[in-house]
């Protein structure tokens, strides 16, 4: 019998770090995008038109952002915990295991750097490095859940830079973006719309964001049309490489994690 819980670690700050995710999605779920923003037709003498989205509110990101980078902090330690228990078991139960300081869960873009990586970890041994090699972001590997699949590299990646922005940069990292709009025009006798092009999914909605570039066909000068917009919004992650769902990314972020525990405690032996 092991003299301590291996992987228990790594359990439990998963289930902290999901406990932050069902509070971000109760903080999306409570708001009133009608108080948050406000949209705007602009028409000018010929006919061209935009329309604006434009934020009155932001109180609510402040906690959102809080919450937000709990759960990164919380996934991103829960991996470093896995190799520290790894150490442990390597070394015969040992805990704190040799060189104590130097266990944690590198992320590498590259192999080349994922091997300097491993330079500088003294006495690795090779299957832990192959248990670590095996979800790096060059390394192909899929994760798998409920009949949905995804790049668990990339996502273990992507887990690492947010953290680490979030952990040295700056606070804010999420907001909302437009995920599908509509425009309904007014009918005004002689006037029609010629054409409508959408901005959608492109930019976080901070100030005033242009969505809509608009054409009216028979404009006269002077002239009033009223324009109203319908909108579904969503929380989106404005870092490299691109913009990311977050409710999405969030919760393939948890499963990866989850199968990463689950490939160490495969190779350890570790049942429950």
């Amino acid at each position: 019998m092991f003299p301590f819980s291996p992987f228990q670690t790594c359990w439990d700050r998963v289930d902290r770090a999901e406990v932050h995710r069902q509070a971000l999605i109760k903080i999306w779920n409570d708001l009133d995008t009608d108080k948050v923003y406000r949209s705007e037709a602009e028409i000018d003498d010929d006919g061209n038109g935009k329309f604006f989205i434009r934020t009155i509110q932001r109180d609510w990101l402040l906690p959102f952002s809080l919450q937000f980078g709990e759960m990164l902090y919380q996934l991103r330690a829960a991996l470093d915990s896995c190799v520290y228990d790894a150490a442990v078991l390597e070394f015969g139960g040992q805990n704190p295991p040799p060189d104590e300081e130097q266990w944690n869960f590198p992320i590498c873009a590259t192999k080349n750097k994922f091997d300097n990586a491993m330079r500088r970890m003294k006495h690795l041994p090779n299957r832990l490095r192959g248990l670590l090699e095996a979800v790096q972001p060059y390394s192909g590997a899929v994760g798998r859940a409920d009949g949905s699949k995804w790049n668990l590299g990339q996502v273990m990646y992507v887990l690492n830079e947010w953290a680490r922005i979030d952990r040295h940069r700056r606070l804010h990292l999420a907001g909302t973006a437009i995920s599908t709009a509509q425009l309904g025009f007014e009918r005004v006798a002689g006037m029609s719309v010629a054409t409508c092009d959408f901005q959608v999914g492109e930019h976080l909605l901070e100030h005033d964001t242009e969505i809509a570039r608009f054409k009216i066909a028979g404009w006269m000068r002077g002239a009033k049309m009223n324009v109203k917009g319908h909108f579904a919004f969503e929380i989106v992650v404005d870092e490299a490489p691109r913009m990311f769902k977050l409710n999405d990314t969030a919760l393939a972020m948890g499963l990866s994690v989850s199968g990463t525990r689950e490939s160490f405690e495969r190779c350890y032996g570790v049942t429950r």
